[in-house]
């Protein structure tokens, strides 16, 4: 059975996953799922395209998953989905069930209940500003999916390219009319009028300092999903309760890879993974000045959890 795009579109929606996603977490916390992945660039310029492929079993799951999720620059700019498919296995014999032909939208809106969770768990109560960094699709998702567990007010979007972060603006603003919505030129100044900053880019480099953070922000940091990128320094971990999705996952991409790799920043830094938070084995925010990191680089588990939510909405 292979299962269109349009038709996960039409029946899987990010909150329908809020849930299936902190029970995935908490049971990877746990030791009973297993996340695999390897990282691929195929492009001659890691920069232009890279390919993920996912695996994931979860304890007492119905299914388990192999997912291909490649990015390529050149989709983005003439305007097509990205590819890749999540292939879908009986647990029980091995049988294959279904390939979700579903252009990255699982693996997006999975990522967005993601950040909902992080948001419930570890932002501030009261949160008046938020700020996202980057203007392509998981911006736009991570955005709603703060909004739906923190009913902020404002809303400044930073990219590099302005006119982007302004297509962005108008893309978000009839589906939040409450908020007010505006773009920011300066990186340093959305960042700190801030309570919650979102990162969602394919950033190399390090752009937010943690030098421009303040008392009680939280960040959800999605961009960095393999070892080529970077969203956040050292400093800004350093100042930070970091949570991740989980610690072998850290270690090995993003911003904590780089920060343990360079030197600034060790394994025994990391507060805990979101998992135990979520099952009240961690402590999150321990007060309100607390600066809290949610940083993600995405776990097989999910993907379980979304596949068999899909199959199930269509059965």
């Amino acid at each position: 059975m292979i299962i269109s795009a349009d038709t996960l579109r039409a029946s899987v929606s990010f909150e329908d996953l809020i849930e299936p996603v902190s029970l995935a977490f908490q049971r990877s916390s746990a030791g009973q799922a297993d996340n695999g992945q390897i990282s691929m660039f195929p492009h001659p310029d890691q920069t232009r395209g890279d390919v993920l492929v996912k695996s994931g079993t979860l304890e007492g799951s119905p299914v388990y998953i192999v997912k291909v999720s490649p990015w390529f620059a050149i989709n983005v700019e003439e305007g097509r989905p990205q590819g890749g498919f999540i292939a879908v296995f009986d647990a029980t014999n091995g049988q294959t069930l279904a390939l979700l032909d579903d252009q990255h939208y699982l693996s997006d809106i999975r990522t967005a209940a993601a950040g909902a969770l992080a948001a419930r768990v570890l932002a501030p109560l009261d949160v008046r500003t938020a700020t996202v960094i980057g203007a392509g699709v998981q911006a736009y998702w991570q955005v709603l999916a703060l909004y739906h567990e923190r009913r902020f007010a404002r809303l400044s979007i930073w990219a590099r390219t302005t006119a982007n972060a302004a297509l962005l603006a108008d893309r978000l603003a009839p589906l939040l009319p409450q908020v007010d919505v505006r773009v920011e030129t300066s990186l340093k100044r959305a960042v700190q009028l801030a309570d919650v900053v979102i990162t969602a880019t394919q950033s190399r480099e390090p752009l937010v300092r943690g030098e421009w953070l303040c008392a009680g922000q939280h960040i959800t940091a999605v961009g960095a999903d393999d070892a080529t990128k970077c969203e956040l320094d050292a400093e800004a971990l350093r100042r930070s309760r970091v949570f991740v999705d989980t610690v072998e996952t850290a270690l090995a991409n993003g911003e904590v890879h780089r920060a343990v790799t360079s030197g600034d920043y060790s394994r025994k830094d990391i507060a805990g993974e979101i998992g135990d938070v979520l099952a009240n084995r961690c402590i999150g925010r321990q007060s309100s000045n607390d600066i809290t990191i949610a940083t993600f680089a995405g776990i097989g588990a999910q993907d379980v959890v979304a596949a068999n939510v899909a199959i199930r909405s269509l059965i």
